[in-house]
């Protein structure tokens, strides 16, 4: 997150084209047309237009005033009804009035907008008694158990003609002895049976669209490759974080109409309760709230705090070719309790591990939930995997793999609260004493839930296996990477101990003591200094900071040791880099990390405290490798990106437009022919999409007179065919981004005049390296599904070397940070 301002075998290519079932939402074989009934699973009526007959009396169920009753004997005369899937197994059922059946005695009718637990009815074969496991429910965290029995349930798959609708509250629908639809409690009655017919003049349910045309690709390569593009640093969850300052949700039970609102609910009228972010936009004039389908403000590259990937956007993301997706699970308390205060909600929990595992159990309802769009479990298209086995399988599937991984500032419920009198050192830090620094961890190993390892264990039993240590601020394992000099400098105050201030003024609460400190510095290293490697995307390690109150000498440095910062925010003119090195709980802490064979993120860590990672990680055989998914926050110099590339790990940056990213790309790919580690070259992007990050502006800032053109086709033509992996391969057309309803009303959007404004334009993406690259960079982008998978592999490879021969702990790895 960024609280600131994208001739091979025959066989094989047949595997590559996606011979074979289509796994698409359209085409769902059970039911036929023409009326004729055959068995269908609970699964294969999603989508579906179909009539109810009541094996009660033989009728079909038709429009009764305001409830229905079993009485036409054709079906003609029959209500139609869409079954559309709120989750596996269970549906709304869409009237051709464009309203729901609800579950009443008698039944009766509700607006799409009132949906409830009233409007779903469970579908289930006659008879079937399978003991189905819960699904998992949005914003709430699920136990580890729960996800177990949840992937591990085997599905029957029973097919039937007959089913029962069983509502919310236990009974079931049912006809009367009149024919009428009614409530009843669950019994073996024929009344309670109902026969799925096909018919036709279903209304359709409003829905966003992909606006795509063809079958995108799957399998492998000879070579054992997997094709396909990984964006490494997503926030596909964070609806829910910052206290409610997000509108709008990747998917939704009752559909789009409620996953994509006005966001008037959150954002108050014109938005003036946005205070996350108008803080961030620096534009307190407020936006239109309105949301699906004209989205008159939002989605846009710029609009941080409102969703962009529903999950219609993510299958065209998917179909454009990305195959590898880490969704970073994700808050910040700082900003939540500014939130919460300003929208009246103070009772909000804003703890951002609490938040990071509710965010969890809504990854999986999602995967659920379109699971049951197209027809079944595991025929979506989004697949939640646990290891590098089965991420490789599932993107030979041509299915997308979705890593969980964490992005927070106190990991592991480790805060850390200063003490202005402290005297030992960060290295020397023990977290107690009555003049010490605190925290609210410890690496202590009975149980105890503020113990370090029982929040591993919870971590690693909710499936997340990608960590960010360290986020925006100062934590108990050391310091983050500074890369802006005010905003995230006044949140380190608050987050490590508070901001002095009163129930009028201090709007992130009163409860903390007013002990926090401004980050403490030292004059990070210069770019042309002599024996520094230099940096990497010259991005620094620091940033000039800004005082507040007058510049150095007229204020005095209140840091420890007299360094810059502390109490009081006085800095040198120069670019400044975090003094806070890695502590024995830091240390402690990544050992840990690695024996449970998490992925390692980098990003955030200060210049420094990342080459003492690299020597913990260097020091296990084989070496544990480390990751960067956005551009290297906190700096990163050549050496360590050497260092981290001969590992077997990777560096992918921030995704901005084509031309950007074909620059970075070619800036590594002389570090990684320096490193001369003979491994595969691949280049993926974090695109950091709903985590505070802007995305690509409008092309034709970027490129004028080179447009990208709606429609287009990729994976076929031009520099694809230059390309064996792609020569076999059929193309997928991709229309303008577009969203309208039945009567026409709606928008579309272009990567030209708009940027890219939800995720769903990463194919337009794909499209301006198609212009502006040739095949060798168009080979590393599609490299980098194989790139995350290969450096998974490997850190398994070295968990299995610290289970074998412990952790090695480098002498002299705890150190003090340089003094000016």
């Amino acid at each position: 997150m960024i609280p600131l301002p994208r001739p091979l075998l025959a066989g094989v290519f047949c595997l590559l084209a996606a011979c074979g079932d289509s796994r698409g939402p359209a085409r769902l074989d059970p039911v036929s047309g023409g009326g004729e009934v055959r068995p269908l699973t609970r699964y294969a009526a999603a989508n579906q237009c179909l009539a109810l007959r009541a094996r009660g009396n033989g009728q079909l169920l038709s429009a009764d005033g305001e409830g229905y009753r079993a009485s036409a004997s054709q079906p003609a005369q029959a209500e139609a009804f869409r079954f559309k899937a709120s989750a596996l197994g269970d549906y709304l059922l869409y009237t051709r009035s464009g309203s729901l059946l609800a579950a009443a005695a008698p039944a009766t009718t509700a607006a799409l907008a009132d949906a409830s637990e009233a409007t779903v009815f469970t579908l289930r074969a006659d008879g079937d008694g399978t003991a189905y496991p819960p699904t998992p429910v949005f914003d709430r965290e699920p136990t580890p158990e729960q996800i177990q029995t949840y992937r591990g349930f085997r599905d029957p798959a029973i097919a039937a003609t007959v089913f029962t609708f069983d509502a919310a509250d236990g009974q079931r629908l049912a006809i009367d002895e009149s024919g009428a639809l009614t409530l009843a409690a669950a019994s073996d009655s024929p009344a309670q049976r109902f026969v799925l017919e096909p018919v036709s003049g279903c209304a359709d349910f409003p829905e966003a669209h992909d606006n795509t045309e063809g079958e995108t690709f799957k399998g492998r390569l000879a070579d054992g490759r997997v094709l396909g593009m990984a964006d490494v640093h997503v926030h596909i969850s964070a609806t829910t974080f910052l206290g409610g300052a997000q509108s709008g949700n990747p998917f939704h039970p009752f559909g789009v109409t409620h996953a994509l609102p006005d966001c008037a609910a959150e954002h108050g009228p014109r938005g003036e309760r946005d205070a996350v972010g108008a803080l961030l936009a620096g534009d307190m004039d407020g936006h239109a709230t309105d949301g699906w389908p004209t989205h008159t403000d939002w989605p846009a590259r710029d609009a941080l705090t409102h969703d962009a990937i529903y999950w219609k956007w993510l299958e065209r993301a998917w179909k454009g070719g990305l195959r590898v997706v880490v969704n970073d699970v994700v808050d910040n308390q700082t900003l939540c309790e500014l939130q919460r205060n300003v929208s009246g909600t103070p009772a909000r929990d804003c703890n951002e591990m609490n938040n990071a595992g509710q965010q969890v159990g809504s990854m999986f309802a999602m995967q659920d939930y379109i699971d049951a769009q197209y027809g079944g479990p595991g025929r979506g298209f989004f697949r939640i995997v646990l290891s590098p086995a089965e991420a490789r399988q599932v993107v030979e599937n041509g299915q997308l793999a979705v890593v969980l991984g964490i992005e927070i500032s106190n990991l592991l419920n480790c805060t850390l609260t200063y003490n202005p009198l402290r005297t030992q050192q960060p290295f020397e830090e023990t977290g107690s004493g009555a003049s010490e620094n605190r925290y609210s961890c410890a690496m202590t190993e009975t149980g105890a839930d503020n113990e370090v390892l029982t929040q591993i264990r919870r971590l690693h039993g909710l499936g997340i296996r990608q960590v960010i240590t360290i986020h925006e601020f100062d934590n108990p394992f050391g310091g983050n990477g500074i890369f802006e000099g005010l905003v995230l400098n006044l949140g380190n105050r608050e987050n490590s101990g508070g901001i002095p201030g009163d129930v009028v003024n201090n709007p992130f609460g009163v409860s903390e003591t007013p002990t926090g400190e401004f980050w403490t510095t030292y004059t990070c290293p210069e770019e042309d200094a002599e024996g520094f490697s230099g940096y990497l995307f010259g991005d620094s390690g620091g940033a000039v900071m800004q005082n507040l109150g007058p510049p150095p000498p007229l204020c005095v440095f209140t840091g420890q040791d007299g360094r810059p910062g502390g109490t009081t925010a006085c800095y040198p003119p120069q670019g400044q880099c975090n003094a806070r090195w890695l502590t024995p709980i830091g240390l402690y802490t990544y050992g840990k990390l690695m024996e449970f064979g998490m992925i390692f993120d980098v990003d955030h860590l200060e210049l420094g405290m990342k080459t003492q990672a690299l020597e913990l990680a260097e020091a296990q055989s084989p070496a544990y490798p480390f990751v960067s998914t956005h551009g290297t926050f906190g700096g990163m110099s050549n050496d360590q990106a050497m260092r981290i590339l001969r590992n077997g790990g990777f560096i992918y940056p921030s995704l901005g437009n084509g031309p950007q990213h074909i620059t970075l790309m070619e800036e590594l790919r002389s570090v990684h022919a320096a490193a001369n580690t003979g491994r595969l070259f691949a280049f993926g992007f974090g695109t950091d999409t709903n985590g505070l990050s802007a995305q690509s502006g409008p092309r034709s800032e970027i490129a004028p007179g080179r447009e990208v053109v709606y429609p287009y086709t990729l994976f076929d033509g031009g520099l694809f065919d230059t390309l064996p992996e792609f020569q076999a391969i059929s193309g997928v057309t991709f229309f303008q981004p577009e969203e309208r309803d039945a009567e026409g009303n709606g928008r579309s959007w272009s990567l030209d005049l708009d940027g890219s404004a939800h995720y769903g334009m990463m194919s337009d993406f794909v499209q301006e390296m198609r212009l502006e690259g040739n095949a060798e960079q168009m080979r590393a982008l599609f490299n980098s599904a194989e790139g995350y998978l290969r450096t998974w592999e490997a850190t398994e490879a070295s968990r299995a070397g610290i289970a074998q021969r412990g952790l090695v702990v480098p002498p002299g790895i705890l150190r003090a940070a340089p003094s000016d």
